[in-house]
């Protein structure tokens, strides 16, 4: 007898707790529903550990920007553009600050959920941590010369192209091995790389935030105070003030 497969996929889409106990296998994804309000309502234990509160329960009820206090565009601001839109965000490089102050990049997916009437009620989403790069890949060594030149050449301006051209690999195959190694584009590990030396910089310098800006390839200051705010949800100068409290 074949089996009923939209019956089964709706059962399974109805079990959010069956969701719940699979994303919880998964330490390395943040799996969350939240409801109209920004709101969690279902999370898995990742959440938990990432927020640093002891119990679902805890999470549950509260909006990201309540467990991860921020200033300026917002987790919660975010997830009423999908909600109010109903655009969804894929793959979306963000860096994630944990309780005890960590820093870790993740790529984040967000979709909006609908009822029966059309309306969002919602959204679910997950965010990967992204893991060290695997070095024993066999195309490891064909990235050296490029990554060596994007952390060299990080405060100018940069094409891709341009560098794929230097290092002698074609744009679609340097695609292909960035993914299947780091897991991020080549745009999205120069942004990754950009972004880090901004931290740094307001970390560790008094530099204000055009000279930041300058270091770190942007010519204009606005563009990457928004582009360093849609990574971190900090203005450049409210992240130095949250490192310097």
């Amino acid at each position: 007898m074949m089996t009923d497969c939209e019956g089964l996929f709706r059962a399974a889409g109805r079990d959010v707790a069956l969701l719940e106990h699979i994303f919880d296998r998964l330490p390395d994804v943040l799996f969350y529903i939240k409801d109209r309000e920004s709101r969690y309502v279902v999370v898995n234990w990742a959440v938990v550990q990432q927020s640093g509160v002891k119990s679902k329960e805890n999470v549950c009820g509260r909006t990201a920007d309540e467990l991860f206090p921020v200033t300026g565009y917002s987790t919660w601001a975010q997830d009423m553009e999908v909600i109010n839109s109903g655009k969804e965000i894929i793959d979306l490089l963000r860096l994630y600050f944990s309780a005890d102050g960590g820093r870790q990049w993740c790529l984040s997916t967000k979709y909006p959920i609908r009822g029966d009437d059309g309306e969002i009620q919602g959204l679910i989403g997950i965010s990967r941590r992204l893991p060290r790069p695997d070095e024993n890949h066999l195309n490891y060594k064909r990235l050296d010369e490029f990554l060596k030149i994007l952390g060299e050449d990080c405060s100018r301006k940069i094409l891709i192209s341009e560098v794929a051209k230097r290092v002698s690999i074609s744009v679609d195959i340097l695609e292909k091995l960035s993914k299947e190694i780091f897991h991020l584009t080549p745009k999205q590990l120069l942004l990754q790389m950009r972004i880090d030396r901004a931290c740094m910089l307001l970390e560790t310098t008094n530099l204000n935030v055009t000279e930041v800006a300058a270091e770190c390839g942007y010519s204009d200051h606005s563009a990457f105070s928004r582009q360093f705010k849609v990574a971190t949800h900090f203005t450049p100068r409210d992240y130095r003030n949250s490192k310097s409290a």
